[in-house]
């Protein structure tokens, strides 16, 4: 199935600036209501590192968490001493610093934070394979 592509601008976003609108660029326009929210719930088990993404977003919506996020330390700084577990995941300060270069700073709006923290989740799942046992070649 081809798909045409555009190199159009979303219209609200700013020239020069990192956006929300500008980080869905061309995602498909869908419109959810209360009613969808089973929906959405099912959408994001079909990839579960998804669910740890949405539950972070959720808890840095809680704690308040400003933009643009300018390090490190200041993501870190919103979890304070506290550590969340998902899954087999632990998000904690040291951890926060361990996935998410200095690089990766400052996070411009939640977006941004989104795919972060998705890049960062999968880097952990990379790291703990890497370290896990090897199967072991026996030649007959």
């Amino acid at each position: 199935m081809a798909t045409k592509r555009s190199n159009k601008r979303p219209e609200n976003a700013p020239r020069g600036k990192r956006s929300l609108e500008g980080w869905r660029g061309n995602a498909l326009g869908i419109e959810f209501c209360a009613d969808d929210l089973d929906l959405l719930d099912n959408v994001i088990t079909v990839v579960p590192i998804l669910r740890i993404v949405a539950a972070i977003g959720q808890e840095a919506r809680k704690r308040g968490l400003h933009y643009p996020v300018a390090s490190v330390a200041d993501l870190g700084g919103c979890l304070g001493k506290t550590s969340l577990h998902y899954l087999n995941h632990r998000i904690d300060p040291e951890t926060i610093a361990h996935t998410m270069p200095e690089s990766w700073f400052p996070i411009a709006h939640e977006g941004e934070l989104l795919s972060r923290v998705h890049l960062a989740l999968l880097r952990c799942e990379m790291e703990a394979a890497q370290m896990g046992p090897r199967p072991a070649i026996h030649s007959r």
